[in-house]
């Protein structure tokens, strides 16, 4: 739910009354926002056998097979129960506004349906949406639009928490750009963290999805293991955030930490380095810091994430398979060299610049 910090807290700020329809995994989250939760869609994607075949065509046919698979088939396909429970929800309780996630097909077909005015929140995979709209999703959106007599699938104007050309060579139609803020438990560091370092501090995450995918479990956790003995060898701090992977990461210096979570916003403007998957949100966060980041893209829109920035100077860029040698010259790189620094305070400048979103004057203009 982070990837939608940045309407919810501006909404919550304005006095509006804010409620999240959602499968229920993800009512502790809103609740930790002070967000009303209402259920709505299905756990389709926690199901074992989904996350079974959407590991192994990504293991063995890689990364855009993947997100076809995903995000034009699977997500079109459980469009209709979310579409009919926002719609039975919808008739009884009208909402002033909608804003849902880019990706949220169900939420975008039932604001339509009952003409409400609606935005799509970009949570990162904008990009990969409209590459694959004309090909895929539209195609196989485009019976169900039918069944609800609408005309040809088509994504809503999009809100998005960053300079638009930053992640997207083609802008999308009506994209607009507004102030990314997060949600505040996220930006204070638990007092066991909270510590001046006397060297450099490396921070390494590679994400939530890919150590929650048990077909990839392996992969990422060998990447972590040539993270930490890469870092080993370098004259720094460390501290590894890795989920349900920490218990299986043994740290041999004192100078590695491993932890199942930190609070990543709050942790990242102590950093000096953030080897990252390459997350939306996660490389925002970085910006938000000022920290370069060192790019291991694994699936979605995380690959190409990772080289936009590295094109922009913010970091570098590797495969996720890289060396524990290839993994510490990058990291010693980046370390050693202040034009990174310097781009990314720049690039913090430029993000800190966007205007704020105004959930009022966002409602009239929809």
């Amino acid at each position: 739910m982070s990837a939608l910090d940045y309407v919810t807290s501006p909404a919550l700020e304005q006095g509006h009354d804010v409620v999240l329809y959602a499968p229920f995994m993800f009512r502790r989250e809103a609740r930790r926002r002070g967000v009303e939760f209402r259920r709505a869609g299905t756990d389709w994607t926690c199901d074992p056998a989904v996350e079974q075949a959407a590991s192994e065509i990504w293991k063995e046919s890689g990364n855009a097979p993947f997100n076809r698979y995903i995000f034009g088939r699977l997500w079109p396909d459980q469009a209709e129960a979310k579409a009919h429970d926002l719609i039975t929800a919808w008739t009884r309780a009208r909402p002033d506004l909608v804003i849902a996630e880019c990706s949220d097909l169900g939420a975008h077909l039932a604001a339509m349906v009952l003409d409400l005015p609606v935005c799509a929140a970009d949570n990162g995979l904008g990009p990969v949406l409209l590459d694959l709209w004309e090909t895929d999703i539209a195609p196989a959106l485009t019976p169900l639009y039918k069944q609800h007599d609408q005309d040809a699938p088509v994504l809503p104007p999009m809100l998005t928490p960053a300079p638009v050309q930053w992640f997207y060579e083609t802008p999308p139609p009506s994209a607009r750009a507004v102030r990314r803020t997060v949600a505040e438990f996220r930006t204070v560091l638990p007092e066991r963290l909270d510590r001046s370092p006397s060297r450099p501090l490396v921070y390494v995450s590679l994400g939530t999805l890919t150590t929650a995918m048990s077909g990839l479990r392996t992969v990422v956790g060998n990447a972590y293991r040539e993270a930490m003995a890469a870092l080993s060898g370098i004259d720094c701090d460390a501290i590894v955030s890795a989920g349900d992977l920490a218990k299986d990461l043994r740290s041999t210096s004192p100078r590695i930490k491993v932890v199942e979570h930190v609070p990543q916003p709050a942790l990242l403007c102590r950093a000096d380095l953030f080897v990252t998957h390459g997350g939306r949100a996660s490389l925002l966060d970085a910006v938000q810091g000022a920290t370069p980041v060192l790019g291991m893209g694994v699936l979605a829109d995380q690959p190409d994430n990772a080289a936009a920035f590295a094109r922009r100077g913010l970091g570098r860029a590797l495969d996720l398979t890289a060396t524990r040698g290839e993994i510490a010259d990058a990291i010693t790189a980046v370390l050693g060299n202040s034009r990174y620094d310097d781009a990314m305070t720049a690039a913090n400048a430029e993000l800190s610049q966007l205007p704020p979103l105004d959930i009022t004057e966002l409602r009239d203009s929809a």
